[in-house]
């Protein structure tokens, strides 16, 4: 149930919150009377695992991996979601309203009713469960070689956590490790297959930002109790790694056979972005030439030297602002952020709508045009694209949002209290600056500035000679003055820097 707050988002974003009567009742049908498998391939042996938050309760992806001759056999096999929800019934009519599923801190409002997308088509352990396998081989560069797409039948060997498998793959923990046990050798395989998957993203040149996360713990009553930092392991970059090698094989198959299809793309910097790049760069040292419009790797040369230095935050969140957005269209255009020609979503059609797109077009191909109903085409599926990069859009905003408003509703316990902070930018306003403990921006209004700083100007949003005398990435010490809840304004006093 959502919280107090996440009531509010939803209402005013507009986020569809309710299951209509048809939809309950379809969904209710179809997991009494599941429809048939048909013919598929029995995976049931291989130990398919699941690695996912400890909180997650919709498994869309389980991995396998083994060494063929000089490189691997990788499977990734993804909930059959296409077998149950069907092209125009009241189930897919309300995904496709939906477009994707909504994490608030609090609550989920998923794309599909929770008995498909926790239970029917959620790859939970020990149970049979519908997948649809992506079969690819690597050789030992980490290039594939060659790939498969089939239905098939698997029974997940273990629900496993990021934090359980760091544990036992990363910290050596000895308990960690005996309770993987006889899953162990398949862990460390796929570890294997990452390491070499990820020489290769740093080869092409892929943006790399790791920035920390800042996560609201809710007690029972829906309050804020405490920000935690949320840990980031190597076990998160191997399910990332696998997925995008995944995707990018659906890209690849579903180009060559020229099907019509959503593509997950991703523009470079425009003019404007570009030369605000240039400029951030080089005032931190690192300036650009002009390649880097059209390939990221400089830009991740740059943030990996500089990674550790107290700028780093401020110029990593500057480098996503210059960013277009990533979306849904059928002309494939590449993405640049990941250094691919060819870039589908097709990991996550639980909750994300043209991963159910990507399954059904995949289908139709492996059928041979039969079967399955004919894939979107023309203006239907450009529609279908861009509605679909605009409720992805809204249900960012909406997380993004609701996250805002606990963080401003704890640090109103705050007043007065004293914290660390990261010169970040500055206006007319006055100065912005990060606050780690909490994972937000704050300002420090011009007004109230030391007199030497307060008089200079604030020329350029980012970069050492717009910041009223600061530096970007500069520590400096500040107080808890004000929390706007209504406004999500949070201001802030220099006392030290």
């Amino acid at each position: 149930m959502p919280t107090a707050i996440e009531q509010l988002v939803i209402s005013e974003t507009g986020l569809r919150a309710f299951w209509p009567d048809r939809v309950r009742g379809h969904a209710g049908r179809i997991a009494a009377r599941p429809p048939s498998s048909g013919e598929r391939e029995d995976l049931r042996e291989l130990p398919l695992v699941t690695i996912d938050g400890a909180n997650a309760r919709d498994f869309d992806d389980a991995v396998f991996a083994e060494p063929a001759g000089s490189g691997w056999r990788v499977i990734v096999a993804i909930a059959d979601v296409s077998h149950y929800v069907r092209p125009a019934d009241p189930l897919d009519r309300e995904a496709a309203r939906r477009g994707v599923s909504v994490y608030f801190p609090g609550s989920v409002l998923p794309m599909l009713p929770e008995v498909l997308s926790n239970d029917l088509c959620s790859l939970k352990p020990g149970v049979d469960r519908l997948c649809l396998a992506c079969e690819m081989r690597l050789d030992a560069r980490g290039h594939v070689k060659s790939w498969r797409f089939f239905r098939a039948v698997m029974r997940s060997a273990a629900r496993l956590t990021y934090s359980g498998v760091h544990g036992a793959i990363e910290a050596g923990d000895t308990k960690a490790r005996r309770e993987l046990g006889a899953l162990l050798e398949a862990v460390e395989r796929l570890y294997a297959v990452w390491r070499v998957l990820a020489v290769g993203r740093r080869r092409r040149g892929a943006l790399e930002v790791d920035l920390p996360e800042t996560r609201v713990r809710l007690g029972p009553d829906g309050e804020v109790r405490a920000m935690e930092q949320a840990e980031r392991y190597n076990a998160h970059r191997v399910i990332e790694e696998l997925m995008i090698t995944a995707n990018v094989a659906t890209a690849r198959f579903l180009g060559r056979a020229r099907m019509p299809a959503l593509y997950r793309v991703h523009s470079p910097p425009d003019a404007d972005g570009f030369e605000e790049l240039r400029h951030l760069y080089a005032g931190a040292g690192h300036p650009l030439s002009e390649a880097a419009a059209r390939n990221p790797d400089e830009i991740s040369r740059a943030l990996r030297a500089l990674r550790g230095q107290p700028a780093y935050e401020a110029i990593a969140v500057a480098t996503l602002k210059c960013m277009q957005q990533a979306c849904y269209q059928p002309a494939n255009i590449g993405h640049y952020g990941l250094a691919l020609k060819s870039y589908a979503h097709f990991t996550s059609p639980i909750r994300r709508y043209p991963d159910l797109l990507a399954h059904r077009a995949i289908k139709h191909l492996i059928d041979g045009g039969r079967g399955e109903t004919a894939p979107l085409r023309g203006n239907e599926l450009a529609r279908t694209g861009s509605d679909c990069s605009e409720k992805e859009r809204l249900a960012e905003k909406a997380m993004r949002t609701a996250v805002k408003a606990y963080k401003l509703r704890y640090l109103s316990g705050c007043l007065g209290d004293t914290l660390d902070a990261i010169v970040s930018h500055a206006s007319g306003k006055g100065l912005f600056v990060q606050v780690p403990e909490v994972g937000m921006k704050g300002l420090i209004p011009r007004w109230r500035l030391p007199a030497r700083h307060g008089r200079r100007r604030a020329r350029d949003r980012r970069g050492g000679q717009g910041l009223h005398g600061f530096t970007l990435g500069q520590q400096v010490l500040v107080r808890v003055a004000r929390v706007d809840e209504d406004r999500g304004h949070l201001d802030l006093d220099l006392l030290a820097g």
